[in-house]
């Protein structure tokens, strides 16, 4: 990949996530209508939703091919999260869902995955993963309250979750989110190289 006018090859703002399926992305923005309403502030569009595991930050082009091949190194333990915590992080100024706890299988994962990673030169960030799906950014009016997500049902058709290697593209109206890799988890399907938009 090379930037428009520059020899070399661009580069990526990356990260590892859980990544929605279809099916389960519908059904996460459908259950968080509801409390995205009561919130003033930036809603994420659907097609960025997720749960970050593990932030990588401005990468090279020419390291890609290391970072497909480490999350090529599967099986993956099958994620179950079930969103009903609802937080407002002021900070940040953003509105969060929260699973209850800490799934088992997605800290295995984030584990697996920094082994590979710190050799490879990247940071790992000190505070322990918290999975999170951001719901509204800029908050400027927080919610009165607490607030709770209904209960989501997943498509046993197909699987809620598949972990994604995304890149994060600036735009004016806020980051857009591109998986550009991803992986099954718990099964043996292929490996999905996304190409274009």
């Amino acid at each position: 990949m090379s930037a428009a006018g520059q020899g070399g090859p661009r580069t990526l703002r990356l990260f590892f996530a859980l990544w929605p399926g279809d099916a389960q992305r519908a059904a996460l923005a459908r259950a968080a209508a509801p409390v995205v309403s009561q919130v003033a502030g930036r809603p994420v569009p659907p097609g960025n939703l997720h749960v970050t595991l593990a932030f990588l930050g401005p990468v090279r082009g020419r390291s890609f091919a290391s970072l497909v091949a480490m999350g090529g190194r599967g099986p993956w333990p099958r994620v179950d999260l079930e969103f009903g915590l609802v937080e407002y992080w002021a900070r940040p100024k953003v509105l969060v869902a929260m699973p209850e706890g800490v799934p088992a299988a997605g800290l295995a994962i984030v584990e697996r995955l920094w082994e590979g990673l710190t050799p490879l030169g990247y940071a790992r960030e000190p505070r322990p993963w918290r999975p999170h799906l951001t719901l509204v950014r800029r908050v400027t009016r927080p919610p009165a309250g607490n607030l709770r997500l209904a209960p989501i049902q997943a498509d046993p058709a197909e699987a809620a979750w598949r972990l994604a290697l995304v890149d994060s593209i600036a735009g004016p109206e806020g980051p857009r989110y591109k998986p550009l890799a991803d992986w099954p988890l718990g099964g043996d399907a292929p490996l999905h190289i996304r190409e274009g938009d």
